[in-house]
Parts: C-alpha cells; structure tokens; sequence
C-alpha cells in the first residue's frame, strides 16, 4: 500500500568454516550470538562446514548470496569468493594471486598474530625461571605454525636462549601419528632436563604428552608443556591437563559479522583487521618453575596457582617446604629480590594478560590476580613500566 514503509528482506549470508576446528566452532558461536541479539535486518545464515583445505564446492552469485563469512586456506577460493564480488569476511587466506573483480572496499580480512602467541608462551616460560626451550609444530607445514615458532624463538633470542626445534616427519607420517610416535619419543628423550616446550596447538600437545609419557619423561617436573587454543576438552581431559593459551575465537566471530554487516550496509570499515590473544590458561603441564633452587621453584609455583586468594608468606613457605627466612634468602640469591617483589610482578603479568583480552572486566581481572581494586591493579601496571 501507498505510503507504507516495507521492511528490508531477509539477508542469505553464507559461513564457511571448519567443523573440525575448535576455534571455527567458537567463530560460529560468536556469529550466531552477534546476529540473533544485534542484526536487523534479519540474516538467513547458511553453513557451509566442511574440510576447508578441501575447497567449497558451493556456487557463489549475488543472485543467492548476499555476504560471506569464510575461513580459506586455498588460494583458488579466496579468488572465487572476491571475484563474486559479494561482500565478504575472509580469515587468515592465502594472499597469492590478485582477484580480477575484486572490490576492496566489500572485503574484510582478518589475520591472528600467530607471532604474539609465540612471544606470549616464552614470556610465560621465562617468567617462570627456565632456561632449556623446545618448539613442536604443526605434523604439516603451516604458514601458523611457522610463525608461532618465529615469535617463540625471537622472544627467547632477547634473553640470550634458542629452542630446539622438532623438525615435522615425512609426508607418510603426517596424517597418522602412529607412524610418527616412534620418532618423537626418540626427540624428546634428547632433550635437557626441565625443558619448557610450546606446542602448536592442543591436539598437537596432547600427543607430545603421549609421547612424552612413553619416552620416560616427567610432565610437568621434566618437562613443561603449553599449547595453543584452550580446547577444554582436549585439555582438561589429558594426563596431565595441558597449559594453553586461549583464542577467544567466539569474540572474534562477532567481530566478523560486525565487520561483514557493514559492509553489507555500505558503511566503510578497515580492510584489514589483526586480532591478537596472550591469555594463558595455566594447568598442570606447565606447573612448575625451572628455578635452581627446589625450595624457590615449589613457592612460585604455589603463588601462581592462588594469585586470587592473596597467599602468605607462611602459606608459601610451607608449600615450599622451608622457613619464611630461608625462602626470603634464597629469593634473594636468585631472583636478586624479595618473594613480596616477585609476588609483585606475577600478579601484574597475569593482570596484564587478562586485560589483553577483548571485553575483559578491569574488576574482574584485578579479583582473580589479587588486586584489592581496579585502580590498584591499574597504578601497579603503571609503576611497573614508569
């Protein structure tokens, strides 16, 4: 009728993701999230989970599309999806080969800083007193993997150290660990006592513990392990649980279908988005510290495991098995400074982290590191890179 406003139709937008992928799942939680409380007009989300690495079969038109959400790995489909020239969400796709319709301006790429995680588990490993490092990859070579070990190995070069670096097995072996077990263990009994070792990713650490375990070596006395995605279930359900570092993976597919209904309005928006995750979920495999001194290491691994409940100094003795005085001497020998300075700096570290972490609650962070306050936490933070 004349002079009746009519409603916008309903939006087809297409979601290509992985349902073999942990973090995928928690990109289509955020977009699921982001769409059912914040998008109008309404969107019509067709998934397309399948093996990425396999390509997407699906007809890409803008006559039965109108955005895409898409995690590509091959070249040939980033092309495809920008030569539709439907507005389009690409994570982390191969950059060779230019699109010869492409429109920048419909396009949002995302990337991980795959390096800043790098850097995170070797900060997290030398805060922690160790001074043997060790880096396993992806079983395939990944450009992910790859820059995971980048940043791990430039961050230790700065202290003056170098991880030992498992080189990937052969193409027969790389999609059937059973194959490759024989090999890891026979690396990881040649490594140095008390080796801090950051893996690639969960499912990958849960079979370097496997292997571990079959080599004789002790996690996490001998042997600290940190991988990367916070799997819960791969983690927690591991013997010992696995140290990960999280990505907030569903936080950052609500950024997608931020990104991607401006594009579909016609907003602008930055072509080039990098998302960045230093949050470390700690658990058994990595509760130890590699200080010389036993009495230290036992203290600081009880501090760090109830930063929350603000522990005392008799509480950290007897975790550590010592007098006050003696755990204050030999703080001083090592550390060249007091257990309350060293209390000091992990809180601040921690809060540091968690701060990193998009929508994280100052108030929030500041109770679980043992802050009294927001501001306090904050006024350390300062102080400490016054």
């Amino acid at each position: 009728m004349r002079g009746m406003k009519l409603e916008k139709p309903v939006r087809k937008v297409l979601v290509l993701l992985s349902n073999a992928s942990v973090t995928h799942r928690g990109h289509l939680n955020g977009i699921l999230e982001y769409v059912h409380e914040n998008v109008f007009p309404p969107w019509d989300v067709q998934l397309g989970l399948s093996d990425i690495d396999a390509g997407y079969p699906q007809a890409l038109s803008p006559r039965n599309c109108d955005g895409i959400i898409a995690a590509v790995h091959r070249a040939a489909d980033r092309r495809r999806i920008l030569d539709s020239g439907i507005p389009a969400v690409l994570y982390e796709p191969p950059l060779s080969g230019p699109p010869r319709r492409a429109r920048p301006h419909r396009v949002v790429t995302f990337f991980n800083d795959h390096e800043a995680e790098g850097r995170t588990a070797a900060e997290y490993f030398i805060e922690r007193g160790f001074t043997h490092f060790a880096y396993v990859g992806t079983a395939g070579r990944t450009a992910w993997s790859a820059a995971r070990q980048i940043g791990f190995s430039s961050r230790l070069s700065k202290e003056g150290f170098s991880p030992v670096v498992y080189s990937p097995p052969p193409p027969t072996a790389r999609k059937d660990f059973s194959l490759e077990a024989r090999r890891l263990v026979a690396w990881l009994k040649g490594l140095a006592p008390r080796t801090a070792l950051f893996v690639a990713h969960d499912e990958r650490a849960r079979e370097v513990v496997l292997a571990a375990r079959l080599a004789g070596r002790v996690i996490p006395d001998d042997l600290a392990v940190l991988g990367v995605d916070d799997d819960e279930l791969l983690c927690s359900t591991a013997s010992p649980p696995i140290s990960s570092i999280a990505v907030e993976a569903k936080e950052t597919g609500a950024r997608f279908a931020m990104a991607l209904e401006s594009l579909m309005e016609g907003r602008p928006h930055e072509p080039v988005v990098r998302t960045c995750h230093t949050r470390v979920v700690a658990r058994r495999s990595t509760d130890a510290f590699s200080f010389s001194d036993p009495f230290l290491s036992r203290a600081l691994s009880y501090v760090a495991a109830n930063l929350a409940s603000r522990p005392r100094l008799e509480d950290i003795a007897a975790a550590a098995r010592c007098s006050k005085r003696t755990l204050q001497l030999r703080a001083r020998a090592v550390l060249g400074r007091t257990i309350k300075d060293e209390i000091s700096s992990l809180q601040t570290s921690e809060a540091m982290r968690r701060l990193a972490v998009r929508g994280a609650r100052p108030d929030d962070v500041a109770r679980a590191t043992g802050f009294c306050s927001a501001s306090h936490m904050y006024r350390r933070i300062r102080e400490r890179h016054a």
